[in-house]
């Protein structure tokens, strides 16, 4: 690794006190009471992202609660192990450890009676949220607020992304030398999830399909367990995080010599990339992109034209949430026994700051499949790819 990860608070030490302001403002001054689960559960977490967004905190296996209001602040912990670590990365925040069993005390002697706005109480658990119910009931959820701050990516931010989009870059230039016939899939992705972080980062998920016929992503040792093969399709995604920051990006590729079917199919997921590349830009709505993509791979609706064709949803939102809240919704998830109709309402409209994921893709009965995944990032011009790799399709052996 060339350099050290970035770090958002080294890069802007200030931004998050700038950004617990700015909430306020928006709130009106009104006491606040954040949840956030920590990083441990990945992308299946939405609270964790707007815990990192208010403190640059991550909790890990473990939960928190940022009580917040005009010249006061507290984060609870809910791990006396987390302390030590709390006091050197959030010093500001005054961060203790407080069991649980007296956390509605301390809420109560916080909120002095007054209602407090919420954030991320959605995913409390229900034992805590039991406890803290006679005080937050008669709360504000204003998580749609915070979204709203969340959306555009200062220049500090998106150096962080810009990093995370690089080391996805070097798992994709590894792929040949990683998945290879008589590897087993699952072996191939530790290598290059270990590959993630030896350059940085802190968490890496893949998935890999390997399989005569590509059908859908598949996750898991239990369901990567075959080895490689000559004329397997290979699709490969990876999501990983840098400081919090997710990156993303998706890539196909064949052991052995490719069948034309292949080819022309991998050719039209690629064309629905660029033209929903084309489709972004300040000033334009998101589902611009999403209708654009959904024609070009002829999934009118969102859903697959014919019983014999599927894809999933083309894209989301990236920041400290792996669907970033507010710019995913336009992606409607067209897999599965009840896939969604895109969203008749117009998205939302791109600005400059913005990070998104397009990952047009297709899946053809009896053919194979296809997927490409880029993050791009809105500019004053249009939409500047931050992957680098190649877009053709990886020859593996």
């Amino acid at each position: 690794m060339d350099r050290l990860p970035p770090k958002l608070r080294d890069l802007d030490p200030t931004i998050h006190a700038k950004r617990r302001a700015a909430l306020l403002k928006l709130t009106s001054g009104m006491p606040i009471v954040v949840f956030g689960m920590g990083s441990a559960l990945g992308a299946g977490t939405q609270s964790h992202g707007g815990m990192r967004f208010l403190t640059g905190w991550d909790s890990h296996e473990s939960s928190a609660l940022l009580l917040l209001k005009e010249g006061s602040s507290r984060l609870l912990l809910t791990s006396p192990f987390m302390v030590p670590s709390a006091l050197a990365a959030v010093a500001d925040l005054s961060p203790e450890y407080i069991p649980k069993l007296l956390w509605p005390q301390t809420v109560a002697d916080f909120l002095t009676g007054q209602a407090p706005a919420l954030i991320g109480v959605d995913e409390m658990p229900l034992k805590i949220y039991r406890d803290l119910a006679s005080h937050l009931d008669n709360g504000l959820d204003v998580t749609s607020r915070l979204d709203g701050l969340r959306q555009i990516k200062g220049s500090a931010a998106l150096d962080v992304h810009r990093f995370g989009a690089a080391i996805c870059d070097t798992l994709f230039a590894a792929l040949p030398d990683a998945i290879k016939t008589g590897r087993r899939g699952s072996e191939s992705q530790r290598i290059l999830e270990d590959l993630a972080r030896q350059h940085g980062a802190e968490y890496c998920r893949s998935w890999l399909t390997l399989r005569p016929q590509a059908d859908h992503p598949r996750y898991w040792p239990e369901e990567t367990e075959k080895c490689a093969e000559m004329g397997d399709q290979m699709l490969f995604g990876v999501a990983l995080t840098v400081d919090g920051h997710w990156a993303h990006g998706l890539r196909t590729g064949h052991v052995g010599s490719v069948p034309s079917a292949i080819i022309d199919l991998h050719k039209q997921v690629e064309m629905a990339l660029q033209l929903g590349r084309a489709a972004l830009g300040p000033g334009r709505s998101i589902s611009d992109a999403v209708k654009t993509m959904s024609d070009a791979v002829g999934t009118s609706n969102g859903v697959a034209n014919g019983r014999d064709t599927t894809s999933f949803r083309a894209g989301h939102g990236l920041g400290l949430t792996y669907e970033e809240p507010g710019l995913t919704a336009v992606f409607a998830q067209t897999f599965g026994a009840y896939p969604e109709p895109l969203p008749k309402d117009v998205g939302p409209i791109l600005e400059p700051g913005m990070v998104l994921e397009l990952h047009p893709n297709l899946f053809v009965d009896g053919v194979g499949g296809a997927a490409l995944g880029q993050m791009f990032e809105i500019t004053q011009t249009g939409a500047t790819p931050l992957l680098k790799a190649p877009l053709e399709l990886v020859p593996l052996k």
